[in-house]
């Protein structure tokens, strides 16, 4: 189905109710770039602890690490 909308002055787009409560379109959302469209998705609030939880884990250790592309402004804190 295809809906036509104004681009208000503020760069903001009404999207129709009946799609934002069908496709559970609350809070933040995802969009994605494609060639010729623009493609709105939920998008699930995610934990910092969710972001990192497989990151490393606690008592892993790195073997083979390659430092040969850092520099000291990778150690800026």
């Amino acid at each position: 189905m295809v809906k036509v909308t104004a681009i208000e002055s503020d760069h903001k787009v009404q999207l129709p109710s009946e799609w934002v409560e069908e496709l559970g379109l609350h809070g933040l959302i995802a969009l994605e770039k494609g060639v010729e469209s623009i493609i709105v998705r939920p998008c699930s609030n995610v934990t910092w602890d969710e972001v990192f939880a497989d990151k490393l884990r606690v008592g892993s250790h790195v073997t083979a690490l390659d430092l040969s592309e850092v520099s000291g402004d990778d150690y800026l804190l």
